[in-house]
């Protein structure tokens, strides 16, 4: 009688192993592995880098746009020769 107990639960055991492995992979599956978020946060990374890239050229746009010094430079220029042509002092 105790063998028959013995297979009995051996068999059960053997039973519920299978439902638990087979539930736990019904979890597991479809998550990401390591590999994926290495390969997420590589992907991040480089995300942030390009963004940092535009970011820093859009800047550096609008500071030449903004950068008007040549402008008055020339401007000052003109007015001094105008104010010679016409004789007047400043």
């Amino acid at each position: 009688m105790s063998e028959l107990t013995k297979e009995y639960l051996d068999k059960k055991l053997d039973s519920q192993t299978v439902e638990i492995k087979s539930y736990v992979d019904d979890r597991v599956d479809g998550l990401a592995t390591k590999k994926d978020l290495e390969n997420l946060v590589i992907s991040v990374e480089e995300k942030i880098d390009d963004l940092a890239v535009m970011v820093a050229r859009g800047f550096e746009e609008v500071k030449k746009e903004l950068d008007v010094r040549t402008q008055v430079e020339n401007l000052d220029h003109r007015m001094v020769r105008i104010e010679q042509a016409l004789n007047i002092k400043s």
